[in-house]
């Protein structure tokens, strides 16, 4: 609705000013035409328009010729009538495509005829002038600086055309072989949903993926804006796609999609919706479509794998924990699964909530230690990459363990020793080194037989000045057999641990535990 208001004497100013040019020539108002477009038309409409120019000093002529005649002469006989008597003028402002225009409406004619004469230094405004001829088959192309008209031609001026690329609110990259400009992501192959603007006059399509789709953007109205023609719709086309890379044969999902739904399409050109919103509900479109299949069906990062479980896990690079944890919850699971990253950790933070006990137990066969882990990830959730990657870790230090002797009753000296060979075996030398410094004693044997351990693992360097000559002497006496005890199998575990132990002067170590037969060290 068309807004009035009472003009100031700073619109009064501007209105004088315009009319002061336009009373030396007609040329402001007429668009720049080019080798494809008509003139007859135009040279009709430039005689009427120095016809109310030559009677610019003519109250009662420009006061007729205000009232009859092409809009455009109205408006200019309104202005230069304005211009001998000027009083305050009312303003009337209404909405256009963009935002807002006003004007004074000095004659009898339509608001966009009125815009278009007192704001003709504005290309952009003038193009309201010239509406209805565009109705008609005309197309004109407003710059920065000139009015084009290419008659019915939708062909546009080079000017036009670099103007609209170069003002896009989006970094493109153009594929000349294509005709085609896109963004980054698209233009490095990335398979992502994009929405897709043609020009049809220009030969040209500009694509833009969801990532870098942005509210409050339009691709349409930034490359449209300027340009009038007899079908807009027809000289933009707009469409969207899932942009799925898909190897699932023509039994996919993915291997035919619908198009852009038309009310969405013509929300979109309406302007009611942006780039990012136009292509989040195509994909809301598509979701229930492509949710009802029943057919196991992987996707990762915009590539379909159909039903190829080994192709998309390869796709996600996984450790044999992780890829485990996969082939047990998705190797019987029907319907789509995508995530939208190659990546193992993205797959198993989407199974997570629904299958926690099944992955964990994949890697962790001991069913109460696998529900002990999940309790204890939900109490203190993290990424279940390194859930998992604590879970495998712990499974196999258990495994690894599981193949040593049991001890009934071990000696101090005996339990201290077995240890340290327990932690050197599950966490290397520099965990054998900590376990040895943290739990050295101030006196007894056991200096003797620790400063043994940090000889069999090359670690004495730092930790020398903290035993004394007989305990370093006693301790290289230990060296061999420490060494022979870190190294030994699960089978001769058990002698070569007697076997340090004796060297040390310790009796009675220790008796192992049923169902071992019970055996004195």
């Amino acid at each position: 609705m068309a807004r009035i208001r009472r003009g100031s004497t700073v619109r009064e100013a501007d209105l004088l000013s315009r009319a002061k040019a336009l009373r030396s020539s007609v040329e402001p108002l007429l668009p720049r035409l080019t080798a494809e477009c008509p003139t007859e038309r135009f040279d009709r409409l430039r005689q009427e328009l120095e016809e109310v120019r030559a009677a610019r000093e003519d109250d009662k002529r420009l006061t007729r010729l205000s009232r009859w005649g092409d809009p455009l002469a109205r408006a200019y006989a309104g202005l230069l009538k304005f211009a001998l008597e000027p009083t305050a003028p009312a303003v009337v402002a209404f909405e256009i495509p963009g935002g807002e225009v006003s004007f004074a409406p000095l004659a009898r004619t339509d608001r966009e005829a009125e815009v278009a004469v007192q704001q003709s230094d504005d290309p952009g405004r003038l193009l309201l002038g010239y509406l209805t001829w565009g109705k008609r088959g005309f197309h004109f192309f407003a710059t920065r600086k000139t009015l084009w008209c290419t008659g019915r031609s939708p062909t546009p001026p080079e000017e036009f055309l670099a103007e609209r690329i170069a003002e896009q609110p989006y970094r493109l990259i153009e594929n000349a072989a294509e005709r085609r400009f896109d963004c980054p992501h698209l233009s490095s192959g990335e398979p992502r949903p994009y929405l897709e603007v043609g020009w049809v006059g220009a030969d040209r399509r500009f694509r833009v993926c969801r990532r870098c789709a942005k509210e409050g953007r339009q691709l349409l109205s930034s490359l449209s804006e300027g340009a009038l023609g007899p079908d807009p719709v027809a000289e933009f086309p707009v469409a969207a796609s899932l942009n799925v890379r898909c190897s699932g044969g023509q039994a996919c999902v993915h291997a035919v999609l619908p198009e852009l739904p038309r009310p969405l399409r013509q929300s979109y050109e309406r302007g009611r919706l942006s780039d990012a919103q136009l292509i989040d509900e195509y994909l809301l479109e598509l979701r229930p479509r492509l949710e009802r299949v029943s057919r196991p069906t992987f996707v990762a990062g915009g590539v379909c794998y159909g039903s190829d479980l080994s192709g998309f896990l390869q796709a996600l690079d996984p450790t044999p924990a992780e890829r485990a944890a996969l082939e047990t919850v998705l190797g019987g699971r029907p319907g789509l699964f995508e995530v939208d990253e190659p990546s193992a950790s993205r797959a198993l933070e989407k199974l997570w909530a629904s299958h926690a006990e099944e992955i964990v137990s994949a890697i962790v066969h001991d069913p109460k230690e696998a529900r002990r882990l999940v309790d204890q990830a939900r109490g203190a959730p993290g990424r279940v990459a390194e859930i998992l990657k604590r879970a495998q870790r712990q499974s196999e230090t258990r495994e690894l363990l599981g193949t040593l002797p049991q001890y009934a009753s071990l000696a101090p000296e005996a339990a201290w020793a077995d240890r340290i060979a327990r932690v050197h075996r599950t966490g290397g030398d520099a965990a054998a080194e900590r376990a040895v410094t943290e739990s050295l004693p101030r006196e007894g044997k056991t200096r003797g037989l620790a400063y043994g351990m940090l000889l069999a693992i090359g670690r004495t360097g730092p930790h020398a000045w903290q035993f004394s000559p007989t305990e370093k002497e006693f301790g290289q006496s230990l060296e061999p057999r420490a060494r022979a005890l870190l190294g030994s199998t699960p089978e001769g575990y058990h002698e070569a641990l007697g076997a340090l132990l004796t060297a040390a002067g310790v009796a009675g170590w220790g008796t192992l535990a049923a169902p071992n037969v019970p055996r004195e060290g």
